[in-house]
């Protein structure tokens, strides 16, 4: 006896065909919300941009030629400026903590944030105060001064 006709038995219903309303009791004739589609799959392609865009900055300079892609899916996928804004500035400042983090701050480390501030297009004045501030609090952290090397 297969699964199903130990279940149709077990229920006592031979017909193999459900009640009609079974599928309105539990709500499965309801038409389904495209809103809530469009909002889960909106989340998902979001947390896709935003992982992408992560693996790009952080592989730059080899990877600057994927950026111009970047910002076209994030207009395929009308993704608000303030979003695309926030989270670029956000990956840059952890980008400056990265490079500050191991107490050396290298001229190839220097040249991959000055192209990520470029592609990004945040005004240099504001990526130094940045750079300042981060190094500031870095260097109270650790209790020495950040090095500025020209290795790497």
């Amino acid at each position: 006896m297969g699964f199903f006709d130990s279940l149709r038995h077990l229920l006592g219903q031979h017909d193999a065909s459900p009640p009609a309303d079974v599928g309105l009791a539990w709500g499965l004739d309801e038409p389904v919300e495209r809103e809530d589609v469009n909002v889960e799959s909106g989340l998902y392609d979001r947390m896709q941009w935003l992982k992408k865009m992560k693996r790009i900055l952080a592989g730059l300079p080899a990877s600057e030629e994927e950026w111009a892609e970047l910002m076209a899916d994030s207009r395929a996928l009308k993704l608000e400026p303030e979003f695309i804004t926030k989270t670029q500035v956000d990956e840059f400042m952890l980008l400056v903590r990265r490079a500050v983090a191991d107490r050396h701050f290298t001229e190839k480390e220097h040249r991959k944030l000055d192209l990520a501030r470029d592609l990004i297009g945040i005004p240099e004045a504001e990526a130094e105060a940045a750079l300042r501030s981060i190094l500031a609090e870095a260097e109270s952290f650790f209790g020495k001064s950040v090095e500025r090397t020209d290795e790497g």
